[in-house]
């Protein structure tokens, strides 16, 4: 049985291919335009298959070429396929000398590409290269025409059985960038629109608080949120953006790095999973691109912290920062609360948002499985 992709499903393939070392000419949205990658391989961190149905964000379908078998991991080697316009989800093919197994595992060298019907955005491993800061290697599958599906189970390309999910609460501890804001205003939190992308199952308690940074908001704010903690819940923490500067800052990132893991210790401490996640980024333009110089150091802290803990990252930061770039500073700046640089309006929490749910899929989060 085949799904259908959503508009969100195909603007996630776009921002992945963006997100590749080999990735060229993102687009920003136009029709029929689609977005290219060439030849290259990535680090250990990331690593997206061109062709199997195309890469682009337009109404186009993509085309590949090459073969490779959809069935048990498999190695790529030496090739690049490479593809443009939107997914057609019915149809894929295996990109040249690529490759991918039923489990999302695939393992690339020396720039080969590969996807395969059944690959969702699993795990996988490449040779050499930078890499783009995301947690694991990710493939994206062409046509799900044995029920794969771009935001489902990474292991097995499907979702998991919803029904049988016990309820849960998602405890939201971070900044102004997170927090609710009442209606009296048009500055929304990404965490007032977080709900939206999960099943009824879950309970957003959104505690993030303006000019927090990780330390002030453990002093705080932290004793509400971890009291109300249960066996079975999630702890979303997204720090970085107050600790980096001096209003409300500065934390160093190895101290902010320890306070996070205390903060991990205290929810394992309940039996509840504790979910490190990198901050928004901040619009902060070099010619026509963003830069992340300011935060990159706790986006590093807040990765290595959840290395060590073993805990699966939302590296809500590196997807936020290739989707300002792939829509460009005049439409990032259109998200913003009066044109401030790390502030939303309603559309660009919401997109935030998106992108946190989308980052916890990436990162083969447990909680992901209560996303709609």
């Amino acid at each position: 049985m085949t799904e259908k992709f959503s508009n969100a499903d195909c603007r996630w393939l776009a921002l992945l291919l963006c997100l590749a070392p080999g990735a060229t000419g993102c687009s920003s949205g136009t029709p029929s335009s689609g977005v290219s990658a060439g030849a290259g391989s990535s680090g250990s961190e990331t690593s997206h298959a061109t062709g199997s149905g195309g890469s682009g964000v337009g109404d186009t379908a993509g085309s590949s070429s090459g073969s490779g078998a959809p069935g048990g991991p498999t190695s790529g080697s030496s090739g690049a396929g490479s593809s443009s316009g939107a997914v057609d989800p019915g149809s894929g093919s295996t990109g040249a000398a690529g490759g991918s197994s039923d489990d999302g595992q695939t393992t690339q060298s020396e720039g080969g590409s590969g996807s395969g019907s059944d690959s969702t955005m699993g795990s996988g491993s490449t040779s050499s290269g930078g890499g783009s800061p995301l947690n694991d290697a990710e493939t994206t599958g062409g046509g799900a025409s044995d029920g794969g599906t771009i935001l489902g189970d990474a292991t097995s390309g499907s979702k998991p059985d919803q029904s049988a999910l016990p309820a849960i609460t998602v405890h939201l501890a971070g900044d102004s960038t997170m927090s609710n804001y009442t209606a009296a205003t048009t500055q929304e939190g990404w965490g007032q629109e977080l709900g939206q992308y999960f099943i009824s199952k879950v309970t957003i308690d959104n505690q993030a608080q303006p000019g927090a940074n990780i330390d002030t908001f453990y002093a705080g704010r932290w004793k509400t949120l971890i009291a109300n903690v249960k066996a079975g819940d999630y702890v979303m923490a997204a720090f970085g953006i107050n600790d980096s500067g001096t209003t409300h800052g500065p934390v160093a990132p190895a101290a902010f790095q320890t306070q996070m893991g205390v903060m991990a210790d205290e929810v394992a401490a309940k039996q509840a999973t504790f979910v490190p996640t990198t901050s928004s980024p901040l619009q902060v333009w070099v010619g026509s691109m963003e830069t992340n110089t300011r935060l990159q150091p706790y986006v590093d802290a807040t990765i290595a912290l959840g290395m060590m803990k073993g805990l699966p990252v939302d590296n809500l930061n590196a997807l936020g920062v290739a989707y300002y770039n792939m829509i460009g500073q005049t439409a990032a700046a259109a998200l913003t609360f009066n044109g401030d640089k790390a502030h939303f309006d309603k559309a660009g929490a919401t997109e935030m948002a998106l992108l946190a749910s989308q980052g916890l899929a990436s990162a083969k989060s447990p909680l992901a499985a209560y996303l709609q």
